[in-house]
């Protein structure tokens, strides 16, 4: 279809469209605007080389412009491998190649485990089930760039060996979720390795799932699909945040949910996860369930993407996408290779579905570049010191100062020494004059200890910046811990968060044995210890938790009824009352 500039009405008295001189003498024809010609979505392609015929359980990871299929067993003759395919793209053609060539010592033959793409350039293989149908926990990392195998030394408590578990990386460390332990026993914990360290962490309970997928959004670990215990799917979508370790459970129920028939393959792309559905294999289906949905993990809300047509051309076995990636790969079989699974390669551009990896926001951290890089030094323009007399000047830009301190602004407008001498000292340590202005720019605490945060607390205050104390307050009061709670307790006070300050009293009262011999709280300033001292209760004693437990035991004893002690009586009244109740049944 192309689309024309001509005013086909120009000639009975409409409006004519102006011309715009290109340059030609007045003989010349205008000239046109490029056409816009629409176009098929695209077809699918036979892959040539090596065949992978009817192999199943393996692991697909995107990498670059390729696929990388590692493991697997055959369909028909349960042989389980452990040999590395590549899919490579050249001139629109797709090639299958069996890598043979790999140093290093290859991981067992396995089928249903996990792979996992870190650092862009090392693949990470956990778990899956040994061609003696026995459950692996095993790591071992394939360097892309060397082509090289190797088994690290891990330590730490080495998890329960599992199958079609989900396995993501973020920040270094790899998060293995759900999977079959046993033909009958779902694992629900996460289990973490710390792929700097090689160190097993300890397991988190979470999710009872598996054929599952799981990904980080936001700092939170969000799973989504594959089948409970029961053997039955839904669309619940769960998701733990790591700061309090609490699960939630969404049930999202809209009319424009995917259909739960049919294969499922999904995968995040910026704040959507994509939700790819094809017809079910080997199965005539009256009206096709296929389709391209996303769930807005913003606002959790559903929304049907189309384009279920265009996967009636064959049998779509498998899925392959990179995490925010903006196109998917999906493999099959065509009528005349229904034992090639992989002979058919449909690459789908998920932007013609309306979805984009739109990446987060970076201002701020683009701003924070102006204090360390060269350049943004250079253009500084003025320049705050901290209470340390030796400690280096921090450069910093007046209009960045301006857009976001009020107190800044009111200093230059009052033209205080300040506004002439470009020059402002606050009175505290570097470090924690640095975090200021750093906040300042980058509008974010993230980075900095609770140590920090609870100085920066102060000088909100002083400052009157209800952002920056809100933030501050929030992760104390969230990371509250036996080291840190004198100090939160004491620039609570100071700032006037009377909210905060009494929960961290009542976490010192609390944890008073373990507190009272922190640093922290023998550093307390005098009066800060009279204050603490002045909230105790005048009743309050010390004692021990098992004494309380004992005291708690002699009151359960004390308050028991006497029906449990014994007693004619009483065995008397539940004769009675036995006999009311046969009456009643007769």
């Amino acid at each position: 279809m192309v689309w024309s500039s001509v005013n086909a009405r120009a000639n009975h008295g409409s409006p004519r469209l102006a011309l715009v001189s290109n340059g030609h003498n007045g003989s010349s024809p205008p000239a046109q605007p490029a056409p816009i010609v629409t176009k098929k979505y695209a077809q699918p392609f036979r892959a040539t080389g090596d065949t992978l015929a009817c192999l199943v359980g393996a692991s697909m990871t995107v990498v670059g412009q390729s696929v990388l299929v590692f493991g697997g067993f055959h369909q028909y003759t349960d042989d389980v491998y452990n040999d590395m395919y590549q899919l490579t793209v050249h001139n629109g053609r797709y090639k299958w190649t069996n890598l043979l060539y790999i140093k290093g010592i290859r991981p067992s033959k396995r089928n249903d485990h996990s792979a996992a793409l870190w650092q862009g350039n090392k693949l990470v293989i956990f778990g899956g089930s040994s061609d003696d149908e026995v459950y692996c926990n095993d790591v071992s990392v394939l360097d892309l760039t060397t082509m090289t195998w190797h088994q690290p030394e891990i330590h730490g408590q080495l998890p329960m060996g599992r199958m079609k578990h989900s396995s993501t990386i973020h920040n270094d460390k790899l998060y293995i979720s759900g999977g079959k332990l046993s033909s009958s026993h779902f694992s629900d914990t996460i289990d973490i390795l710390d792929l700097k360290k090689w160190v097993w962490l300890p397991s988190i309970p979470f999710v009872r799932r598996c054929q599952h997928i799981t990904f980080f959004h936001r700092n939170r670990l969000y799973l989504y699909g594959g089948l409970a215990e029961k053997m039955d799917r839904s669309h619940n979508i769960s998701f733990i945040n790591f700061d309090t370790y609490q699960v939630t459970e969404l049930q999202v129920h809209a009319p424009e949910t995917p259909s739960l028939a049919g294969q499922h393959f999904a995968q995040v792309c910026g704040d959507d996860l994509v939700v790819v559905v094809t017809n079910p294999i080997k199965q005539v289906v009256s009206e096709s369930t296929a389709g391209v949905w996303s769930l807005d993990l913003t606002s959790m809300t559903w929304r049907r993407r189309g384009g279920g047509a265009r996967f009636d051309a064959g049998q779509w076995y498998y899925f392959a996408m990179a995490e925010h990636d903006t196109s998917f790969y999906l493999f099959g079989t065509s009528e005349e290779e229904s034992e090639e699974y992989y002979s058919q390669v449909l690459k789908v551009d998920l932007q013609e579905h309306g979805i984009f990896a739109v990446p987060p926001p970076q201002m701020g951290s683009d701003l924070v570049l102006m204090l360390t890089s060269d350049a943004g030094r250079q253009l500084a323009d003025f320049y705050i010191t901290s209470g340390e007399d030796q400690a280096p000047p921090i450069h910093v830009h007046r209009l960045v100062l301006l857009a976001r301190w009020p107190h800044f602004e009111n200093l230059i407008q009052s033209g205080m020494a300040e506004s002439v001498s470009m020059h402002l000292k606050i009175p505290e340590s570097y470090d924690v004059v640095h975090a200021f202005v750093t906040f300042l720019y980058a509008d974010s605490i993230d980075q900095f200890d609770i140590d920090l945060v609870s100085d920066l607390l102060v000088i909100a205050n002083i400052y009157l910046l209800p952002r920056l104390l809100a933030l501050c307050a929030r992760r104390m009061h969230a990371h509250m811990d036996i080291g840190n709670v004198s100090k939160i307790y004491h620039c609570a006070g100071v700032a006037s968060q009377r909210g905060l300050q009494q929960t961290a009293l009542n976490y010192m009262f609390e944890h008073y044995g373990d507190v009272s011999r922190t640093i922290g709280f023998r550093n307390l300033p005098k009066e800060v210890l009279l204050d603490f001292w002045d909230h105790t209760p005048s009743n309050a004693i010390i004692t021990t938790k098992d004494m309380m437990q004992v005291d708690r035991l002699e009151e359960t004893e004390d308050t028991a009824p006497t029906s449990y002690a014994g007693g004619g009586e009483d065995e008397d009244d539940e004769d009675e009352e036995q006999d009311d109740d046969d009456e009643i049944i007769n």
